[in-house]
């Protein structure tokens, strides 16, 4: 199990690096290309996604979320956007963040990649 969630991270972090920074034209990207800074943005992109879905679920979205798949996609794209964009904000030395648009991209390609990460390591 433990190796599971090592190699998913690592995988995550290869997307973070190599794809995201190919797919948006450069709009988002870990500054330097550090490993050790790649994997400190994905924990706090982690941290962060999970406090917007708290909120968002204390607001009372989270009644609307089950009703269909496709909100849920798209509060999840959403909140995961959010989540890139304030991560870029807080650390701008780390991951460097055009602009919202580009952290949709961004968030798209790592949703997509945890997906494909998650269908190969079942």
């Amino acid at each position: 199990m433990l190796l599971h969630l090592l190699l998913h991270v690592l995988l995550l972090l290869a997307a973070l690096l190599y794809l995201v920074p190919a797919v948006t034209d450069g709009g988002v990207a870990i500054r330097k290309n550090s490993a050790v800074r790649g994997v400190l943005a994905l924990i706090v992109i982690a941290l962060t996604n999970k406090i917007f879905w708290h909120v968002l679920a204390v607001a009372g979205v989270s009644l609307a979320v089950p009703t269909a798949l496709f909100t849920a996609a798209v509060v999840g794209w959403l909140a995961n956007s959010l989540a890139i964009f304030t991560t870029g904000r807080i650390m701008p030395g780390v991951l460097y963040v055009r602009s919202f648009g580009t952290a949709m991209g961004a968030s798209l390609i790592l949703m997509l990649a945890g997906w494909v990460i998650s269908l190969f390591l079942l």
